[in-house]
C-alpha cells in the first residue's frame, strides 16, 4: 500500500506522541522504508551580525549533530518488523522543509503530532501540521500529543 513514511519529529515529548502510530502503522502494512525528519529552524540574521558567520556555521552543525544523536535514539526505540529506518536533519522553515522533503523523496504517507494548540495562539503561530495537511501530496496522519489533550482537559 505505501512504500515511504515519513515521521516529522521536533525532539518533543509532544512530537514523540506519534511514535507508537507509525510503529503499528509500518507494521500493519509492511512500508519498507520510514524516515525519520527534524527541521531545525535557522538562526536570525541578527546572530549572523552579533556572532559572525563562523559561529553560526558551528552552532548549525552542533545542533544537526544533537538533532541527529536524538533521531537515532529515537531509531533503536522503534521495533520496525520489515522497514528500514533512515534519518535526516534539516534547517529551514518546518512546514515548508517537510514539504520539500514529501517530494524529493516520493513519501506516500506522513505522520506527524499535533501540538495541541488552538484558538488565537494556533491562528498567531500557524500551524506546522495543517500546512502540511493542507499543501502535500502525500496521505497524511495527525496524532493528537498526550500532552496537548491533557492540558486541553485541563482547561475546561
Amino acid at each position: 500500500m505505501y512504500k515511504k513514511m515519513l515521521v516529522a519529529l521536533d525532539t518533543s515529548h509532544f512530537a514523540e506522541a506519534v511514535l507508537e502510530q507509525a510503529e503499528a502503522t509500518a507494521n500493519k502494512w509492511p512500508i519498507p522504508e520510514v524516515d525519520l525528519l527534524t527541521v531545525l529552524e535557522p538562526l536570525q540574521d541578527r546572530a549572523k551580525v552579533e556572532f559572525g558567520s563562523e559561529w553560526v556555521r558551528e552552532s548549525d552543525t552542533k545542533a544537526k549533530e544533537t538533532a541527529l544523536e536524538y533521531l537515532t535514539s529515537v531509531q533503536h526505540r522503534l521495533s520496525l518488523l520489515s522497514s528500514e529506518v533512515k534519518s535526516f536533519v534539516v534547517i529551514g522553515q518546518a512546514a515548508d522543509e517537510i514539504l520539500k522533503f514529501i517530494d524529493a523523496n516520493d513519501v506516500d504517507l506522513v505522520v506527524m503530532s499535533t501540538h495541541g494548540r488552538s484558538g488565537v495562539s494556533r491562528w498567531f503561530l500557524g500551524s506546522v501540521a495543517e500546512k502540511v495537511l493542507r499543501r502535500s501530496n502525500a496521505t497524511v496522519l495527525l496524532v493528537p500529543s498526550r500532552a496537548g489533550r491533557a492540558e486541553a482537559g485541563s482547561k475546561g
